[in-house]
């Protein structure tokens, strides 16, 4: 950051989740700097602090996690850092809190969701953090407006995989930004409120810019509903014909836990929790935090928390394991005559595939169905759809890799979607006035790679590398293969527009 700016006005930086490949470890930094009593005064805030997810490509011995380099912000008065808003639970936009709090740095007033707060506590208790070490929370709700210096932002709320998920709209003198958070247009979450398209709908009049989670953008038309991924574990369970299901499920997506239970309770199958301690830490949560899986069965099945053998025998050899796990347990008796697997992430399971083949016991993956994976975050037609409804703002894409959207320009540019003129990487510091987004300056992106000391937390500055992403890129889409997806894309709207205009 180094060079302080000299203008009034709204400047945006990201400091993670913008990587040259790589997508995780986000941090966003807002400052808006006003006129007053003749003097330049700032006001900032950070929107998510996460931790990086491939630090051991940073090749630092030891390392425990890394993390956005905030440092500046927290310690140098002329920032003169506000709050850090805090837009869901994941560790990717969380986790980087418990670090800088464990190297001895101090955080202003956190605001997040009631399960952000749960979430975090127990990274608290986790990583032992003192009681007068940790920040002042304040809890947000979708339509809460909280004004912080010369920030006006309002909390929207928005579906995502977890509970209390946020987009915020931050407001200053000089432009409106709806900063998405993760998020997808599905009105059908379980038990957790949707995108707020109504409230988007009223203030898209003021709405300049979109800081967009772009992550599922290089996916056409929407993202899968909830509901979809519902219907398909009924449908499949169902056809299975099998006694037993084993259904494994994400730990930290708490919809699927909730998606997965609905469709055994649909079938009057009961229903085994199982999965290892971290697996009984999201189950605890989910349940202190308000759902009761004892009171949705209402006696139409049993539920138990265990995987005893003797309780197991009461299920009369009727039920559905959800948990996450990577074996088929001997107090299941499973074989390919009763059982029968659901799996339902790309590569987290992959030694229970490798349990279902050692017990010749047939199963389904997302390969087979990919709306078994539920999604968190928008495909194209989702920020197609949010591009009309916003009247065609400017999008400043995130969490998604840069050659990603370097791609998807000429698309873009076809379907009336309008992107910043540089797509942002991590250390880019913009200027923000109306639609008007300017590049100020580059300087190189900096990770700091944690390691423990005697409980204490030590960061290493380490310079981003265009090849800290490689797993990235190998797990999901390379430059080559989403070049081809978008020319595929363009020419399929094109021939849709040639068409209807050969009609009129």
């Amino acid at each position: 950051m180094t060079d302080f700016p000299d203008e009034t006005g709204l400047y945006w930086q990201a400091l993670g989740g913008n990587n040259i490949d790589q997508i995780s470890g986000h941090c966003y930094q807002y400052t808006d700097i006003i006129s007053h009593n003749r003097k330049l005064e700032a006001s900032t805030l950070i929107v998510d602090i996460g931790k990086f997810d491939n630090h051991q490509a940073l090749n630092v011995p030891g390392s425990s996690a890394a993390v956005p380099d905030v440092r500046e912000l927290l310690t140098e008065a002329r920032w003169n850092l506000k709050a850090v808003f805090l837009t869901h639970s994941h560790p990717d936009h969380l986790n980087g809190i418990v670090h800088y709090l464990k190297a001895g740095f101090r955080l202003p007033d956190l605001y997040g969701g009631k399960y952000t707060f749960m979430i975090l506590e127990q990274l608290y208790d986790e990583f032992e953090v003192p009681a007068d070490c940790r920040p002042q929370c304040h809890i947000i709700r979708d339509g809460d407006k909280i004004k912080i210096a010369s920030f006006v932002i309002e909390v929207l709320a928005s579906s995502h995989t977890c509970f209390d998920s946020f987009g915020l709209v931050i407001s200053t003198a000089d432009t409106t930004i709806y900063h998405t958070g993760d998020m997808k247009i599905d009105n059908s979450t379980c038990f957790r409120k949707p995108t707020n398209i109504k409230r988007l709908r009223e203030l898209s009049a003021q709405i300049d810019c979109v800081v967009a989670d772009f992550y599922g953008i290089y996916d056409d038309g929407f993202a899968v509903k909830e509901s979809s991924t519902y219907k398909k574990l009924v449908g499949l369970i169902k056809k299975s014909g099998r006694e037993k299901i084993f259904l494994p499920v994400y730990p930290t997506h708490p919809e699927m836990y909730l998606i997965a239970f609905l469709a055994a309770l649909k079938l009057r199958k009961n229903v085994v929790f199982f999965g290892n301690p971290d697996f009984y830490g999201y189950l605890r949560l989910i349940m202190d935090y308000g759902i009761s899986f004892d009171k949705m069965a209402a006696g139409r099945i049993k539920v138990i928390y265990s995987h005893d053998r003797e309780e197991i025998k009461t299920l009369d050899e009727n039920y559905v394991v959800i948990g996450t796990y990577n074996h088929v347990s001997l107090a299941f008796d499973a074989d390919r005559r009763n059982s029968f697997g659901i799996i339902t992430a790309k590569t987290f399971f992959n030694p229970f595939k490798g349990q279902l083949n050692a017990h010749n016991i047939p199963f389904v993956t997302v390969d087979d169905y990919p709306e078994l994976q539920g999604f968190g975050h928008g495909f194209l037609g989702d920020y197609e759809y949010l591009n009309s409804l916003l009247n065609q703002p400017v999008f400043i894409p995130t969490h998604c890799p840069v050659f990603v959207i370097d791609n998807f320009r000429e698309l873009a540019a076809f379907i009336g979607i309008r992107l910043i003129d540089n797509t942002p990487c991590n250390g880019e510091l913009y200027k923000i006035s109306g639609r008007e987004c300017r590049l100020l300056r580059r300087q190189p992106a900096n990770w700091l790679v944690v390691t423990y000391q005697n409980n204490l937390a030590c960061l290493t500055a380490v310079p981003q590398k265009a090849t800290s992403g490689v797993g990235f890129l190998k797990r999901t889409i390379s430059n080559r293969r989403c070049r081809r997806r978008f020319k595929i894309y363009l020419h399929a709207r094109r021939r849709a527009k040639n068409n209807a205009d050969k009609k009129i």
